[in-house]
């Protein structure tokens, strides 16, 4: 009975150890009174597909839901659009980059036997990244960004919630009135 258990504590915590987890990075500038800006526009140059070389993870369909859910996210936060003077300009920016992995392997059979190279494999992979951020339009300058890991080759009818969940999750990191200091 022991065995079992310590067999099914083994398993749970590989599971759990492999498990990806997103960790949301996220900055603002403590000087700005977030309370203080009322309208938004979202920045139409981040809706030109920039990674033509990975059309699976960044197309006009992946750019245009990230930016309606970044929309709907800065409504919550109470703002309201404004395309003619607004305070405030809310964006993004997918970012892809390749990276590699080499699996080893360097069994010896004897005591004193050693491999010169134990290289069984090189896996080439992408990592994206989903940056983003809300700059003062007046000031010219970010104000807060955030930014998370993500996977956006998923299929069309997976796509659309897995980004609003991505939004959502940054935006939580968004300042909240009472965290911001107040300029007096």
């Amino acid at each position: 009975m022991k065995s079992l258990k310590l067999m099914l504590y083994v398993i749970l915590t590989l599971i759990f150890g492999c498990a990806s987890s997103s960790t949301v990075i996220s900055e603002f500038d403590e000087s700005i009174n977030f309370n203080t800006y009322k309208t938004f526009v979202i920045c139409v140059d981040d809706l030109y597909v920039d990674n033509t070389n990975y059309p699976s993870y960044d197309n006009n369909m992946v750019r245009q839901l990230v930016a309606d859910a970044i929309e709907n996210e800065m409504r919550n936060k109470g703002y309201k659009t404004n395309v003619i003077k607004p305070e405030l300009q809310a964006g993004f920016d997918i970012v892809i980059e390749e990276k590699e992995n080499t699996f080893t392997n360097c069994e010896t059979m004897g005591r004193y036997d050693y491999w010169e190279k134990c290289t069984i494999n090189t896996e080439v992979y992408t990592e994206e990244s989903l940056v983003v951020y809300v700059s003062d339009i007046d000031k010219n300058q970010y104000i807060w960004q955030a930014s998370i890991t993500c996977n956006l080759n998923k299929s069309k009818s997976n796509l659309r919630q897995y980004i609003k969940s991505l939004i959502k999750q940054l935006f939580n990191a968004y300042p909240k009135p009472d965290k911001v200091k107040t300029i007096n």
